[in-house]
């Protein structure tokens, strides 16, 4: 036994000290924001921690001052390249500083018909959430779009935050907004991978503490129910981040951070955080389904993509909405591009989970599929069965494939296509002249910075119109 135990230990070491030297040899150098810690973040339980919404927004106030004060002012911390965030007269430093989108946000109408709580995913910010906030709030409701904390300013935040410290922020916006919708209006709440998965919990625990305002219904977009068990031996790997050596191995990604409104870095810490999350979520949900309380939880709608290199449709029904007893729950999956000449092309998983869900008779919600026509056409149809029916009635859609896309995926569900960031066809009339979307980088590997592969991933939804309409046909 204890020859095994050795064993395993000088294999785990020799995975650990691997990685590390895979770390450092890969990865790229370290600059000021991966280093520095700012002070005034949020913190869950320490003493003086805000207490109510209003609180976390004047902390919120304090951490971007920092910001400015101990990254953008001071030559030897900021940067100077032309597309980097933390260089002060770039555009997208602009962009970052001077705009709402990286703190959290209101969109308040003259007589709220109710509210809304929208919550982002990891290392993105508030902005991700702007079509959805824009399409509630086109509606006469009153919109609360958070930052959690550990985003929107420095990477390196990312470093200790915790889970727990995502919940409280979501506990005092919650309670916020509810307030803001007022008695006998209905309060809602959506989030994206992270976000939702944030969401998924809260409304669980409502179940157990009468305390904390209940949404009536849930918008879920790619919600990260499942995550690998890949972030337990990453956070091995970074344990031996102590010595100077071997510091990048707290980091799975460090490239350039040009992006306005997501970091591109990527610490360990932040994978183990959404898995122990995922895990709470899932002990949680199981609890609730031994004890009867299931048939309480609000009415939840699901959008997801097939091909989802976070978390599949499979994980969301079997983690989820399976488990849910029948109550006015949805599941909208965005078919691959199955047009004729692409068949071949099309890896096999895919198509296979998606079969799966096609030929799972009676499930106890109600599943509506995004994809292609009969007849190998480019243009779109949803295919929908209720809750324990089994078949499918058809709808045609104005819409159709773009040139060129093969499918939609974890991080362009929630985005426009026109969006003037991340849009895929930005709006003409946009002011924004930064837009990263539609970038078509074509070369050779090692020409950029940064993976080619980086500017060919979908960061828009063309087909968000199905979002933003069934979001309007289930408001209350």
């Amino acid at each position: 036994m204890l020859y095994l135990g050795g064993l395993s230990a000088a294999a785990l070491a020799t995975i650990v000290l691997v990685f590390a030297l895979q770390a450092r040899l890969r990865l790229g150098d370290l600059s000021p924001w991966h280093r520095i810690v700012l002070q005034q973040e949020f913190r869950a339980g320490v003493v003086g921690a805000p207490a109510s919404f209003e609180e976390y927004r004047q902390l919120e106030d304090r951490l971007f001052a920092e910001l400015r004060k101990r990254v953008l002012d001071d030559p030897a911390a900021a940067d100077t390249q032309l597309l980097s965030r933390y260089n002060p007269k770039s555009v997208p430093g602009r962009l970052s500083l001077d705009t709402t989108y990286n703190r959290s946000y209101e969109l308040e109408p003259p007589e709220a018909k109710g509210a809304v709580l929208l919550v982002h995913g990891l290392s993105d910010s508030p902005y991700t959430m702007r079509g959805l906030a824009e399409t509630f709030f086109a509606q006469g409701y009153y919109v609360l779009v958070l930052r959690l904390p550990g985003h929107g300013a420095l990477p390196s935040a990312l470093l200790d935050v915790t889970w727990q410290d995502w919940y409280a922020a979501v506990v005092l916006a919650a309670k916020h907004a509810a307030a803001k919708a007022g008695p006998g209006k209905p309060f809602l709440a959506g989030g994206h991978s992270t976000g939702a998965a944030l969401l998924t919990l809260y409304s669980l625990r409502t179940l157990q503490d009468p305390h904390l305002p209940r949404p009536q219904q849930l918008y879920l977009v790619s919600p990260a129910i499942g995550i690998s068990h890949f972030a337990v031996l990453t956070n091995v790997v970074a344990g031996l981040s102590f010595l100077p050596w071997f510091e990048k191995s707290k980091w799975i990604d460090v490239y350039p951070e040009y992006d306005p409104y997501k970091f591109n870095s990527f610490p360990v810490n932040a994978a183990n955080q959404i898995y122990s999350l995922t895990r709470e979520v899932h002990r949680t949900i199981v609890a609730a389904a031994k004890d009867g309380t299931l048939g309480e939880m609000p009415r939840v709608h699901v959008f997801q993509s097939v091909v989802d290199s976070t978390v599949t449709a499979a994980e969301v029904v079997s983690g989820l909405l399976a488990l849910l007893p029948a109550g006015g729950h949805e599941l909208v999956v965005f078919d691959v591009n199955r047009r004729e000449v692409l068949e071949g092309l099309i890896a096999p998983g895919p198509l296979e989970a998606l079969d799966r869900l096609r030929n799972a008779s009676r499930l106890p919600f109600r599943l509506t599929l995004i994809g292609n026509r009969p007849g190998g056409s480019n243009a779109i149809a949803a295919f929908t069965r209720d809750a324990g029916a089994l078949e499918f009635s058809e709808e045609d859609l104005p819409l159709e494939w773009p040139r060129g896309v093969f499918s939609l995926g974890h991080v362009a569900l929630p985005i426009p296509p026109e969006d003037p960031i991340y849009g895929l066809t930005p709006d003409p009339g946009s002011p924004s002249t930064y837009n990263i979307g539609a970038v078509a980088a074509r070369g050779e590997s090692g020409a950029l910075l940064v993976p080619l592969g980086t500017f060919s991933r979908l960061r828009s939804n063309p087909f968000f119109e199905v979002i933003r309409t069934r979001i309007v046909q289930t408001l209350p």
